[in-house]
């Protein structure tokens, strides 16, 4: 008996094409998901830019947030990341050698014994005293020097040359100073007492603007290594703790241990701030098989998350950059998620890599046999 045909009959057309539609719809919007996940991961990772600089690894070389400051026969050379045609080099003007070189977008200056060089300034500023350290801000920069009696001063130059203000500090009490643009310009102040036989530090803030202090933090029982600034807090990491203050109010907010740690690296690319803790009581990256990352959160609570990530056998150095870990070896580069989760991996040709200088969050200064390369990361 032959078999009859069964005829597939489309009883509703216009739902069948509405299933359709929805379904390609639903393809591309994937498609699109995924071409968008695969260009994000891709412009957060690893570009490197070689470039000639005729640096010697001893030769003093700084970044200045725009780009490289670094010295060179008798000169101030300066390097732009982004574009050659604001290269440029200034003679240096002072007597003696030069003993160091700070700079932002806005102020570059290099400092000898007792003189600070701005460049592109209209004169010399003389300092009746020998130059400890500078620190510039966007728009005026922080001298200290010492006396001959051990007493310290802390003087506030507009880019101009201009003296705007000076503190005084009896010997040894004075332990580092710098400038914060995380919400304006704010110039801070560590200061360590240890009269009471117990270390107790202080931290003052100023606002230059309005040429008054904004706030005061006090940390006792322990000693206080780095300080750091977002929109909202003030981080005070410690040899045992790291403390988080409000801002606004400089009240303290929460304390993380970090016994048998030191925080090596900070990197405030993103919302929470990643720390780098490396155990302190190791010297070189060589000696150690792993380090630890720490996330903290800017609220009320810590809601820390830490992971620990296992090292290279030729791992050179290690850096916060863009919030993320850029672990540099050898021959090659490995860039972690703040997860500790391995995002790219860049080879280089073997055995080259000898050492490297973190110069601001997006960028690393690396010697490689002789040559100086300039790795970008995430920009």
């Amino acid at each position: 008996m032959a078999r009859k045909r069964r005829k597939l009959i489309v009883r509703d057309r216009k739902k069948t094409f509405v299933r359709i539609v929805i379904t390609c719809v639903s393809l591309i919007a994937l498609i699109g998901i995924a071409i968008l996940a695969f260009f994000t991961a891709k412009s957060c990772g690893i570009k490197m830019t070689t470039r000639s600089l005729a640096l010697n690894p001893s030769d003093m070389a700084v970044g200045s947030g725009d780009g490289i400051m670094y010295i060179r026969g008798g000169n101030m050379n300066f390097m732009s990341f982004d574009d050659e045609d604001d290269d440029f080099s200034k003679p240096l003007t002072g007597s003696s050698a030069p003993k160091g070189l700070v700079g932002t977008d806005n102020i570059k200056a290099v400092y000898s014994e007792n003189t600070v060089q701005i460049i592109g300034g209209g004169f010399d500023i003389g300092i009746d005293g020998s130059i400890i350290a500078l620190r510039c801000g966007s728009s005026t920069l922080a001298v200290c020097y010492s006396h001959p009696n051990g007493d310290e001063t802390l003087s506030v130059y507009t880019s101009a040359g201009q003296l705007l203000k000076s503190f005084d500090f009896s010997d040894g009490r004075l332990v580092d100073f710098g400038y914060s643009e995380a919400s304006g310009t704010t110039l801070w102040i560590m200061e360590l007492d240890t009269d009471s036989g117990s270390p107790r530090t202080t931290v003052s803030t100023f606002d230059l603007d309005r040429m008054s202090s904004t706030g005061v933090i006090t940390v006792s029982g322990q000693l206080v290594e780095r300080i750091f600034f977002t929109n909202s807090s003030v981080f005070v990491v410690g040899t045992e703790s790291l403390i988080r203050y409000s801002s606004s109010a400089n009240r303290e907010i929460y304390r993380i241990l970090l016994y048998g740690y030191r925080v090596a690296d900070i990197s405030l690319a993103g919302d929470s701030p990643l720390l780098l803790l490396m155990p302190r009581c190791v010297s070189s990256i060589s000696d150690i098989s792993s380090l630890r990352l720490l996330t903290v959160s800017q609220k009320d609570v810590a809601d820390e998350t830490a992971v620990t990530v296992t090292l290279p056998e030729d791992a050179v150095s290690c850096h916060l950059t863009n919030g993320n870990l850029a672990v540099i070896s050898s021959n090659a580069i490995g860039l972690y998620s703040g997860k500790g989760v391995l995002l790219e991996e860049k080879s280089l040709p073997l055995n080259a890599t000898n050492s490297s200088k973190k110069l601001d969050e997006h960028h690393i200064l690396m010697e490689r046999n002789g040559e100086s390369v300039l790795l970008t990361v995430g920009k």
